[in-house]
């Protein structure tokens, strides 16, 4: 039986999707990357073992109750299982495209993916962040679905700024390997060299990727999370995301959702950043703001 078509979620860093991610891999017909892979990019055999082990009442039960959940047992991006699969594909300078896509890469990644799967779990769900990367895995999936998690744009670089693993604070050189534009480069001079600005231009990056990239690919195969509705109504958002992806809703799965504990720290960007710094993000991210629907708490810039 052919495997049916995957399930992308994508998103910048930072956005929910991985609360997103953990909480969609409890659905009992899904497959799923996990933190096997990133160790050891070959061992296949052996996450499928572990999704066959968390199909046992047994370890489910432990799972629910926090008895156990060791770190091979969480969903994960596994980018050097991706780079063995599809060299390039975890951190490419710009987004990936259809026409980046060879057909060496295709049929690696469709094979790869296929050994993901189990058949009692036959549905591939995968997250990726940064780049959505939609238009390549569109070319080698044509009927795959992307679920987009969106949020607050401010809250977002707020967060970036939290983590040890944003490398901007080394500048230019750290910021994913991308040149700025000239108009960037003003911007940023005219920030003061600003790291709150700077965390806010790689993620407009990400976001104009996704813009340019959302629009090809059919509309009926996209959908878009809000993280802010996700935590304030995970039981519907995750009806609308099984009934997108034509996957059965179960009882023991609404339960899991139910009690999966969906937080919203949106507000916290407002707390943790002075009113100079929150000037800056919000003209900075204020176009894609507007494009989502985000409410703007200051005056826009005007020439």
């Amino acid at each position: 039986m052919p495997t049916p078509p995957p399930i992308f979620i994508v998103g910048a860093g930072r956005s929910g999707s991985t609360a997103f991610h953990h909480a969609f891999a409890r659905h009992p017909h899904v497959s799923w990357i996990s933190k096997i892979l990133d160790v050891a990019p070959r061992a296949e055999a052996l996450n499928a073992a572990v999704l066959r082990g968390l199909s046992t009442p047994g370890i489910q039960t432990l799972l629910r109750r926090g008895v156990i959940e060791p770190g091979h047992l969480k969903p994960s991006e596994a980018y050097a299982w991706w780079e063995r699969v599809a060299p390039g594909f975890s951190e490419p300078f710009r987004d990936l495209r259809a026409d980046d896509l060879t057909p060496k890469s295709r049929t690696r990644i469709r094979s790869a993916i296929d050994r993901l799967v189990l058949d009692e779990r036959p549905t591939p769900l995968i997250k990726i962040t940064g780049w959505p990367r939609i238009g390549y895995l569109d070319a080698a999936f044509p009927d795959a679905r992307f679920i987009h998690v969106v949020r607050d744009g401010r809250a977002v670089v707020n967060s970036i700024l939290q983590v040890d693993f944003w490398d901007g604070w080394r500048g230019t050189k750290g910021w994913r390997g991308l040149d700025m534009t000239p108009d960037q480069k003003a911007r940023w001079d005219a920030s003061g060299q600003s790291f709150v600005t700077l965390a806010a231009m790689e993620l407009s990056d990400m976001l104009d990727a996704m813009r340019v990239a959302q629009p090809l690919i059919d509309a009926d195969r996209v959908l878009e999370v809000r993280y802010e509705d996700l935590c304030a109504s995970p039981t519907s958002t995750f009806e609308a995301v099984t009934d997108f992806c034509d996957l059965e809703h179960p009882e023991g799965f609404a339960r899991e959702i139910a009690d999966f504990g969906f937080e919203n720290t949106n507000d916290k960007w407002r707390l943790d950043l002075t009113d100079h710094q929150q000037r800056l993000l919000e003209s900075e991210l204020g176009r894609h703001l507007d494009h989502w629907g985000y409410d703007r708490v200051f005056e826009p810039d005007t020439p």
